[in-house]
């Protein structure tokens, strides 16, 4: 009789599990639509799309670090990267073709800092007394988080030459 309980429960959460993963991979029509107009093969969507869901999770990850730390907040503040890092995943799932030419912020900038903030968090939990490798990992997080923010700039003055062009060109 408890194997039977336990079987139902089993295959009463698989089914959940399914229902839930079905309805988080939902795909809206009209984006997919957006993204074939946009040149993308089905193929194409599919690795963009699990980009863009890796990318998000990174953005989360390092924006909880932020949260949490004020010595990160203080790192934003002076650089804007995670505001920037925002900004510029927002333009890439607007214009899917952006993340050919935004690869390193997608495949190694935004992996980096995740991996930055989470070993900046294990020295200070771990080594408190060794506050010169807790300012080198600030020294780093706040270079890489300046890089991010310039890539971000970098692409706003490529929309704005391109409108001037556009402009002036007719």
């Amino acid at each position: 009789m408890k194997l039977i309980t336990i079987l139902i429960i089993i295959a009463v959460v698989l089914v959940l599990w399914l229902i839930h993963d079905y309805k988080k991979d939902k795909k809206n029509p009209n984006l997919i639509e957006t993204y074939h107009e946009k040149g993308l093969s089905d193929q194409d969507i599919t690795i963009f799309r699990q980009t863009m869901r890796d990318a998000k999770a990174q953005i989360k990850t390092w924006e909880s670090a932020v949260k949490h730390d004020s010595e990160l907040q203080i790192i934003e503040n002076v650089t804007g990267g995670l505001k920037s890092a925002k900004k510029l995943f927002q333009l890439i799932v607007k214009h899917p073709k952006m993340a050919l030419t935004n690869h390193d912020f997608l495949y190694k900038q935004l992996p980096t800092m995740v991996e930055l903030t989470e070993t900046y968090d294990n020295v200070k939990s771990v080594d408190r007394l060794d506050q010169d490798l807790k300012i080198e990992s600030q020294k780093v997080i706040r270079k890489l988080s300046e890089k991010i923010a310039k890539t971000y700039e970098l692409e706003l003055s490529d929309d704005i030459e391109k409108i001037k062009n556009e402009v002036e060109n007719g």
